[in-house]
């Protein structure tokens, strides 16, 4: 059997006989996740039968995967090299492995031969320091064209939403009566991330209220409902949907201008999670509150945000060790007294 038979048949496999709600074997961005990675991997291994891929195929498969060689995206018009990290090549890499068990081809060359690339702490995302933050603001700010994105950005970095849970909030789901923004239950990564933030930054909901604006002037035949997305999804050119939200790349193209004008190449959409949550745990806020904020992160994201919060708590408590002590007026006049100056 062709990889690319094996991999529509497992994604087959994965789809419940019946269209229901609550019938399902996995979640709708489960599925999206192992298309996506079928898809990567088509790229290498299209061409092959399972019984074909040897373990020097997998060696090969990490080199070009990590170099970004025959791996594209488009950046508008522009088509780059799109290189994978060690994570997701892992995880790229694991979903074959599956699929090849499942079809009885991966053999125990393979289990002796295939190594994982280490993950190392480098691969956590990189937060914006808080000048870098007010840079990418200050630059979205500053033309029209880019004020989704300042919007959009003033709300994810109070929010600790993911791009995902952005681009598919609902108008129902912001409450600016009881200032609380909720994640869409149907687009909710799991049952931690399915949760109701409370707002406490006006800059956040300004921003919500201007997307609200955006979207109403996108779709200006359509009333909004509370089912509609606050990012509406593109039909045509300057036609939008908003029963549909944005799709993943709705906002690249202004966002990645935004970024390179900032002087930030390496920031990703996704980045704003990450420096939400690094500025909670700079701040000191116990980690269980930001988890439950959050919706729950890793132990290793977890580590990590600790890490920032004890960092942070030692310097506090450096800086109060240097301070001179406080003292009285009258205990300052007797030690004046006993000393002499």
């Amino acid at each position: 059997m062709l990889f690319t038979e094996a991999a529509s048949a497992f994604l087959d496999s994965r789809t419940a006989p019946v269209t229901h709600g609550r019938v399902q074997y996995i979640g709708k961005n489960t599925f999206k996740d192992y298309q996506k990675k079928l898809k990567a991997l088509s790229v290498f291994f299209s061409g092959l039968r399972l019984d074909e891929i040897y373990p020097g195929h997998l060696d090969d498969y990490q080199r070009v995967r990590s170099q970004g060689d025959g791996f594209t995206r488009k950046v508008g018009r522009v088509v780059v090299a799109s290189p994978a990290g060690a994570q997701k090549i892992n995880a790229e890499l694991g979903l074959l492995e599956r699929v090849m068990k499942l079809a009885g081809a991966w053999t125990p060359e393979h289990e002796k031969f295939y190594t994982p690339f280490q993950v190392l702490d480098a691969d956590i995302p990189r937060a914006l320091s808080p000048e870098e933050q007010d840079r990418f603001l200050m630059v979205a700010s500053s033309n029209p064209e880019w004020h989704p994105i300042w919007w959009y950005s003033l709300a994810a970095v109070h929010l600790t939403f993911s791009s995902d849970e952005m681009r598919t909030i609902r108008i129902g789901d912001i409450n600016l009566t009881h200032q609380i923004v909720g994640v869409n239950r149907r687009y909710g990564k799991n049952k931690f991330r399915r949760r109701d933030v409370p707002v406490s930054d006006g800059a956040c909901m300004w921003a919500l209220e201007r997307l609200i604006e955006r979207g109403a002037k996108l779709t200006p035949d359509q009333p909004q409902q509370p089912h509609h997305f606050l990012f509406p999804g593109r039909v045509v050119r300057n036609v939008f949907d908003p029963e549909t939200h944005m799709s993943e790349t709705g906002l690249r193209k202004p966002f990645e201008a935004v970024r390179d004008k900032a002087g930030l190449p390496w920031f990703q959409l996704n980045g704003w999670r990450h420096t939400s949550i690094t500025r909670l745990a700079a701040a000191g806020v116990p980690i269980a509150t930001i988890m439950r904020r959050a919706g729950h992160v890793t132990p290793k994201m977890s580590e990590h945000y600790t890490h920032i919060s004890e960092q942070e708590e030692r310097l506090a408590i450096m800086g109060a060790s240097q301070r001179k002590p406080v003292i009285s007026i009258q205990a300052g006049k007797l030690r004046k007294q006993v000393s002499g100056y």
